[in-house]
């Protein structure tokens, strides 16, 4: 993948990442007007988890900051490394490590999107 299209992704995820985790606050400190540690009670979490909205803000926001990191990751590992068959050993590792950590992060979403 070119260079600008990987630094406009970067860009456009770290926007997603700013709406989604600005959202995620407003939500925690918006459900009792006691503040954050003192409204967040277990059924206001348990709710939540079973709510399917939420399973995607928090699918997608694993997904913005996962890709977004290991973007980052590869560019600064790519200044160091200049070898093109280097470099696409550690495209490929990112991108197995992308996959098992999404699955991993993916199996609680799923598991409490069942109520």
């Amino acid at each position: 993948m070119k260079e600008s299209t990987l630094r406009l992704i970067q860009y456009t995820l770290g926007i997603v990442i700013t709406i989604a985790i600005i959202f995620h606050l407003q939500i925690f400190t918006s459900l009792i007007g006691l503040g954050y540690v003192q409204g967040l009670t277990w059924e206001a979490v348990v709710s939540r988890m079973s709510n399917a909205f939420y399973d995607a803000l928090y699918a997608i926001l694993l997904f913005a900051v996962l890709t977004h990191g290991l973007i980052g990751i590869r560019n600064i590992l790519y200044e160091l490394v200049m070898d093109a068959f280097k470099r696409r050993v550690i495209t490929l590792v990112l991108l197995i490590i992308f996959i098992i950590l999404f699955i991993y992060g993916l199996v609680p979403i799923v598991a409490a999107g069942g109520g």
